[in-house]
């Protein structure tokens, strides 16, 4: 059994990994959830990503979501455990935190299928990707700031550095929808494509970087992520800074709405 079959004969309760040729396909697979990105979510894909890190015969990755959304961020119930528990709030910031290093410093590039909506710190995952393929009826949002949150896990790196500062704070404090079209114009997207071709592509890319030289893809993305490393020295302010707003009362108010609006309609259809 070669490494990467290893890999894929491991299931991961959240996110399913495949091996296709070079390329490992990691698939977030809570649709139910609309592969919300909850504590188990970001161990599952923690754990995979750790684990292809040195398959010697996985060159490249397509991270994608099953069902019609790639991540809707976190989910409510984790979020009210993170309001209540502030061991729980500081585990699961923490695991962000590790999972924004294990994908920046990842030996192999990673190609983001964005199939669906991307949400919250779903957005955050397609960022730390190499390239992002986008459904045309995809879209990007983090409303975390208008719930009284903001993103502790990255976020605050990386979109000044991928579009413009102006550009990350409107989208960033104001927690606006940005298109498949959009988010190509202000650098955030590789492609946009129909939704029917988004995994398509996205492994047509993987595979060309897979057949490149290892060694000086290696390096050249070791080298390009260095002004993510640089920049990332206010990562742990960002963790920090989301475990106080937790505490605020202005987002246990807002939450309170969300959680009153999320039950409405179920307890009208009971």
């Amino acid at each position: 059994m070669t490494d990467a079959e290893g890999v894929a004969a491991q299931p991961l309760s959240a996110v399913c990994v495949e091996i296709d040729g070079s390329v490992a396909v990691v698939t977030l697979s809570r649709p139910e959830k609309a592969n919300a990105m909850d504590g188990e979510m970001t161990y599952a894909l923690l754990a995979a990503i750790r684990s292809l890190r040195d398959m010697r015969d996985v060159h490249a990755i397509v991270l994608t979501g099953t069902g019609t959304a790639f991540s809707a961020g976190g989910d409510v119930e984790t979020i009210r455990t993170m309001r209540d528990d502030p061991a729980v709030r500081a585990a699961v910031l923490n695991a962000h935190k590790e999972l924004f290093w294990a994908m920046t410093n990842l030996p192999i590039p990673a190609i983001a299928a964005v199939n669906g909506a991307a949400v919250g710190a779903g957005v955050t995952i397609a960022l730390l990707c190499d390239m992002i393929v986008m459904a045309e009826e995809a879209f990007l949002r983090d409303p975390r700031v208008p719930l009284g949150l903001l993103d502790g896990a990255g976020g605050y790196v990386l979109w000044p550095l991928l579009t413009s500062l102006s550009a990350a704070k409107e989208h960033l404090l104001l927690g606006t929808k940005v298109t498949g079209r959009e988010a190509h114009r202000l650098g955030l997207a590789n492609r946009v494509v129909p939704a029917s071709e988004v995994v398509g592509e996205s492994l047509h890319l993987a595979r060309r970087l897979a057949e490149l030289p290892p060694g000086a893809v290696r390096q050249s993305r070791r080298l390009l992520n260095s002004h993510i490393e640089r920049a990332a020295t206010i990562l742990d302010d960002c963790a920090q800074a989301e475990f106080e707003c937790f505490d605020s009362k202005e987002h246990h108010a807002l939450l309170e709405e969300l959680i009153i609006r999320v039950a409405a309609p179920t307890e009208k259809k009971s």
